[in-house]
Parts: structure tokens; sequence; C-alpha cells
């Protein structure tokens, strides 16, 4: 990506549809931040909060294969399990995965979401 680039937000309610998934996310609130967002698509990230640093994965888009209309910027955290909500978080993009694309249904997303984390993790070794 050249330089690392961030957001700083804090994180709000979803729709709760990525926990159904097996990838729980932190949705952050992006209205300030939505003219800086970097191109819709998937990334491997580093997210900060409470004096920690996890590994995780993002989606910045409109999550075109749920609704394709509402811009979300959501965050996958590895190996994290607990309550962000109210909670700043720092999101660096370490480095961009693919393309948000729209799948047929949930089992082709699903099965996309499990090799982006592959791809995620092996970039942010």
């Amino acid at each position: 990506m050249g330089s690392v680039y961030l957001i700083h937000a804090c994180v709000v309610h979803g729709n709760h549809l990525g926990r159904t998934l097996g990838f729980p996310t932190a949705n952050l609130e992006l209205l300030e931040h939505k003219p800086f967002l970097p191109a819709y698509g998937v990334y491997a990230v580093k997210a900060e909060f409470d004096h920690a640093v996890y590994n995780g994965m993002a989606n910045a888009g409109t999550r075109p294969t749920i609704d394709g209309k509402t811009m979300t910027l959501e965050v996958n955290l590895f190996d994290f399990s607990g309550d962000l909500y109210g909670k700043t978080m720092i999101v660096y993009f370490i480095d961009r995965i693919r393309d948000e694309k729209k799948f047929n249904d949930l089992d082709e997303l699903v099965r996309q979401i499990h090799e982006d984390k592959k791809r995620a993790l092996e970039l942010l070794v």
C-alpha cells in the first residue's frame, strides 16, 4: 500500500450478521471518515484499543452480497472475544487482499472469508 493508512473511530452496533457467519466484526462509525476511506475491498489490518494490538481483516465497502447500499467498515479480529461497543479503535491497513465482490449466496461468501483470513495471516506475519 506504500505507507500505513489508519482510521481512528468508535465501535458501534451493526446487524450482527458476521457473528452468525462465524466471523464477528467490530463495526466502526464512519461519519467523518467516509471521504478518507481506502478503496472498497478486503484488507489485512492491525487494530489497537485498550493498549493492545490485534491482527485481523477488514472489509471497507457496501457489502454487496448483503445489501449493497450502506458504506461500512467492519473489522474481524483474530484471537479476540469480548465486548467492543463504545470503544475507540485505531485500525491500521497493512495490505490489500482483494476487491469487494458480490457473491451468489452466504455459503460462497463464507468460503471466501476463510480464504481471506488465510491470506491476512500470511501478510501479518
